[in-house]
């Protein structure tokens, strides 16, 4: 298996008139994500990790995500962790309780 280190780095050089994000169809990304339907097909099981847990995207310039990847990578932390963390940070700015992972 190989290294993602090469893509964080393509990311901050890539043209993103090129982007597949920007070819998609409007609407395509809100899709939502089948359940595992407990067939035994390997695509279709819902890792442990994000059992009980509803996925939230969201489209930022190329350069937004190369900051975010990069500065988690540097301080240990998964982006998933490091989004969640910004996230409490937001709710308690708006007078809201966090709500963690």
């Amino acid at each position: 298996m190989s290294s993602r280190k090469g893509s964080l780095l393509a990311l901050r050089d890539r043209d993103p008139a090129l982007s597949p994000v920007a070819a998609e169809p409007e609407g395509r990304g809100s899709a939502p994500i089948a359940a595992s339907t407990g067939s035994g097909s390997s695509s279709s099981t819902v890792a442990p990790s994000r059992q009980g847990k509803k996925a939230m995207t969201g489209y930022f310039s190329p350069e937004m995500s190369f900051a975010m990847h990069m500065t988690a990578r540097k301080h240990g932390m998964s982006l998933q962790d490091a989004m969640a963390e910004a996230f409490n940070d937001w709710l308690r700015k708006m007078g809201e309780s966090p709500v963690g992972k």
